[in-house]
């Protein structure tokens, strides 16, 4: 399933997209349950966080109303359907507790630095308020930092309470994938001594525009990765060049700190960021950086 968090005149709903039609959850579930004479005793979560957190019922009910909504012969004609084209879609965890980000964590960006690989995973992290969805504009005062760079990134979200899990276990924690722009003020990341500032400026973290459930993500690890900024390519890779593997992340992780439902690993970038270019690529307004991952979209985002 594609799901969705988005907006619809004036309000903030959670959906899932079936082609060009986006399905209001919550309000398809209770039509599906009046459908088939049920009562509406299971009542599906209006925030995603909520409903990745929710219980073996409430999956299920999501599992059997987008089956009853994809056998109806016109969707759109439905009171809970909209077009796409008619919707505006947010940031699909638009409030995670934690955003988890990996450096260094491929290894032709570790080659075009002329770094050596890392030993262990190297966790750095973003503030919640650096997040936008797709079309939405990346901003800064330029007063601060004038070296501000995209980094094309797959987004894991966490569907599962997570505390030292073992890494042959960590995929049943997943709830699906998204797609990530790690933008990073080089010049404040580099002067700093650490990056969470740098990293964490507010709209520095551009995600969706869509979460892939993990089912329909055959390898997380064999999936074409690029960016690019005003139609030119400049990132183009594939996210078997990761150094450490997701479920390897993922037990690092718990190690020392509890993912919860909607919290986000960011997994780090591969080679073509701004920085390292001859000569150096840099962000400024008007720009257009488009994030591309295979089976899961297109984040596309402006700058202001």
């Amino acid at each position: 399933m594609k799901l969705t968090t988005y907006v619809h005149r004036g309000t903030t709903y959670i959906g899932v997209v079936l082609d060009n039609v986006v399905v209001n959850l919550p309000q398809a579930a209770l039509a599906f349950q009046q459908q088939h004479n049920e009562v509406a005793s299971t009542v599906i979560p209006t925030d995603m966080v909520s409903l990745l957190a929710g219980d073996d019922a409430i999956r299920q009910i999501v599992a059997d109303t987008v089956a009853w909504v994809e056998s109806l012969p016109n969707i759109i004609e439905q009171p809970f359907a909209d077009n796409l084209a008619d919707i505006e879609i947010a940031a699909p965890i638009p409030n995670p507790g934690k955003i988890v980000c990996i450096g260094l964590n491929y290894h032709d960006h570790c080659r075009e630095q002329g770094v050596a690989v890392p030993e262990r995973p190297l966790l750095f992290a973003k503030f919640p308020s650096t997040l936008i969805g797709p079309e939405k504009s990346i901003t800064w005062n330029s007063d601060v930092s004038q070296q501000v760079d995209y980094e094309a990134e797959l987004a894991l979200v966490i569907g599962r309470t997570a505390r030292n899990v073992p890494p042959e276990a960590a995929y049943d924690y997943i709830a699906g994938y998204t797609i990530a722009n790690d933008v990073s003020a080089r010049d404040v990341q580099f002067s700093d001594g650490q990056w969470v500032r740098g990293k964490s400026f507010d709209t520095f973290c551009p995600l969706g525009p869509y979460l892939v459930t993990a089912d329909e993500v055959a390898d997380p690890h064999n999936l074409a990765i690029r960016c690019r900024l005003n139609g030119e390519l400049m990132q183009d890779s594939n996210t078997g060049e990761m150094i450490f593997k997701i479920p390897e992340l993922i037990a690092f992780i718990t190690q020392s700190s509890t993912l919860n439902p909607g919290d986000v690993i960011i997994t780090g970038t591969p080679y073509g960021v701004g920085v390292f270019r001859e000569p150096k690529v840099f962000l400024n307004p008007g720009d257009v950086v488009e994030v591309e991952i295979e089976g899961l979209g297109i984040l596309r985002n402006t700058v202001l």
